[in-house]
């Protein structure tokens, strides 16, 4: 009967042990960690074809808000013959204003047209206005207008953290995780924060993103403004981990069964 009672408790410090080196063991299933996993396998080649979503989330332009940067660009062929505020040479007229912070009243101000109310306007929007104010200094004024500082902050397990910016003002939030390194491997990719401040400056929107499903594609919040943060959230394992003590103690109960395991083995043998 002691043998007996002495075989039950072996096996059970073995089943702890089992247990303690699954919980050391860290498992990441690759459905966790598979973007768009949602997507039917009839969408690989050769098969029926690619399938073709509904409902995408169309781009629209971003607004020009206050605190922005304008990069202002004006070329022009020559001078209006009423006004002599430039001086024509034989290549033609070039003049580049970089850099034109919007003010918090929404106005920039360039060089000879004065002050501009751009704040609310698109940048397609704005360089219709700036050429028409343009036109009372030059002729034929070839104006391109873009926002110089559009960028959004990326925080959290990601490959690279910080401000990631793009030379074009359409960035999705596939784009910004692209650009930023891609997710680490560690991290909850069914938790993706977006933090974006209203145009008021006063409000905040919190929205979070699930990057396993393809319905991202439909969200409203698909593509990104300037200033947007996105937070990637880490999972639990990693954070447990980063110190090493969660992993130490792990040690220190796996060593402690594994010995009670050898002491019960050796008293059931004898």
């Amino acid at each position: 009967m002691p043998k007996l009672i002495w075989q039950g408790c072996f096996s059970f410090v073995l089943l702890l042990l089992f247990i303690a080196c699954m919980c050391t063991t860290s498992c990441i299933t690759s459905k966790k960690s598979i973007y768009f996993n949602d997507l039917k396998k009839d969408s690989l080649y050769p098969g029926p074809g690619p399938i073709v979503m509904d409902s995408v989330t169309p781009f629209v332009d971003p607004k020009i808000e206050k605190n922005d940067v304008l990069a202002v660009t004006i070329q022009t062929i020559g001078q209006n013959e009423s006004n002599t505020p430039i001086t024509t040479n034989s290549s033609g007229n070039f003049s580049e204003l970089n850099g034109f912070l919007v003010d918090k009243k929404g106005y920039i101000e360039l060089s000879l047209i004065g002050f501009v109310k751009v704040e609310g306007l698109t940048t397609t929007e704005a360089r219709e206005l700036i050429k028409q104010r343009a036109k009372e200094f030059w002729k034929e004024p070839v104006v391109n207008v873009r926002i110089a500082n559009f960028g959004v902050y990326m925080m959290g397990d990601i490959g690279r953290t910080g401000l990631v910016t793009s030379a074009s003002e359409k960035i999705s939030i596939v784009d910004a995780i692209a650009l930023a390194g891609d997710l680490a491997i560690t991290a909850r990719r069914d938790n993706i924060l977006l933090i974006r401040t209203d145009a008021d400056g006063e409000h905040k929107r919190f929205v979070r993103f699930d990057m396993r499903s393809s319905k991202i594609f439909q969200s409203p919040y698909f593509y990104l403004k300037q200033r947007d943060i996105i937070y990637v959230e880490p999972r639990k394992d990693k954070v447990l981990n980063s110190d090493g003590s969660f992993q130490r103690y792990q040690g220190y109960l796996t060593y402690i069964l594994s010995l009670i395991s050898v002491m019960i083995a050796f008293r059931v043998i004898k």
